[in-house]
């Protein structure tokens, strides 16, 4: 092939245009590069090599492995630059691949394509200000583009957004997105559990939340349980508590974390009676703290059969 590219960007928006009329997605490969500078690519179809069998068996998974969807699939397209005359060249081609390819109708839905455009950003931030659900709203979108196939983002593409917003806000000092963001974790995680409480003036104090995987974890190692707000405070220094133990195979298992206004007995056993709360009422045997005094007041009052012990 004699097709000659001006840049090594302009030959990846080509073949990407190409895989997009053909139905595969593509990716960036290997590269060399003499005294800094580029001077070969590769381009990969998105169904290029395997996964290592390493990671499918690894005995210390904790969620199942997502579907293999490599195929070790050869199709690429090489390219070199010409020092001559400072153009991009083809140095090798392969068109064939070992898989079926996307049909034109929903090329749109190859991860390397998807996107969601400003329009349908602004409808989700909108009917989002009016405390329309999100599931409610993607059904609506989907409504007015003929089905969830004709939009050109998946339901995780909306959340993902979603979930990036709260956290910019977040990031900024905002309290409610800090709740709304834990209320939608929440959401998305039946078993997930996000709880808080304000001061006099309204003002945010403390707050609880654990998911699914920590309260199933509760259920099995909830014999110790230890306590700690030994950690470093955020900028708004409010110390963090973490609730733990280490598994039978020496692994650190998390129950729950909080955020508490101050270390008084009235905050600890608030995040206290949350924690039991959620987790089905079920006490812990023992229970070890860091040797806060307010801390073990508030072990003893919702605790009282729990023996009590100091972290080393």
């Amino acid at each position: 092939m004699r097709k000659v590219f001006q840049s090594e960007k302009i030959a990846y928006d080509i073949y990407s245009k190409f895989g997009r009329c053909h139905g595969f997605g593509m990716c960036k490969g290997d590269y060399g590069k003499d005294e800094g500078n580029l001077i070969r690519r590769m381009f990969f179809g998105n169904r290029a090599g395997l996964r290592d069998e390493k990671h499918l068996n690894r005995m210390d998974r904790k969620k199942g492995h997502r579907p293999e969807t490599s195929t070790n699939c050869m199709a690429k397209l090489s390219i070199y630059l010409d020092r001559k005359n400072l153009t991009w060249k083809v140095r090798k081609v392969i068109l064939d691949h070992n898989h079926e390819l996307t049909p034109r109708g929903m090329v749109h839905m190859i991860s390397k394509f998807r996107r969601m455009s400003d329009v349908a950003k602004a409808n989700i931030d909108g009917m989002r200000g009016y405390g329309v659900l999100t599931s409610k709203i993607l059904d609506y979108m989907a409504g007015v583009a003929g089905g969830y196939s004709l939009l050109d983002f998946m339901k995780k593409d909306a959340y993902k957004y979603i979930d990036h917003m709260r956290r910019d806000k977040v990031a900024n000092g905002d309290s409610n997105a800090a709740i709304l963001y834990l209320e939608g974790k929440a959401a998305a995680d039946p078993m997930s559990m996000a709880r808080y409480n304000v001061t006099k003036d309204g003002m945010l104090a403390n707050i609880f939340w654990t998911d699914g995987p920590c309260r199933v974890d509760y259920q099995y190692f909830r014999d110790v349980v230890a306590f700690d707000s030994t950690y470093k405070k955020n900028k708004y220094q409010c110390p963090l508590v973490i609730f733990s133990r280490s598994n039978n195979h020496k692994q650190t298992t998390i129950f729950g974390f909080g955020l508490v206004l101050d270390k008084t007995i009235d905050s600890y056993t608030w995040m206290l009676e949350n924690l039991l709360e959620v987790m089905c009422n079920k006490y812990p045997f023992v229970v070890v703290t860091d040797g806060d005094n307010a801390m073990i007041e508030a072990v003893k009052k919702m605790f009282p059969e729990a023996t009590h012990r100091l972290c080393a």
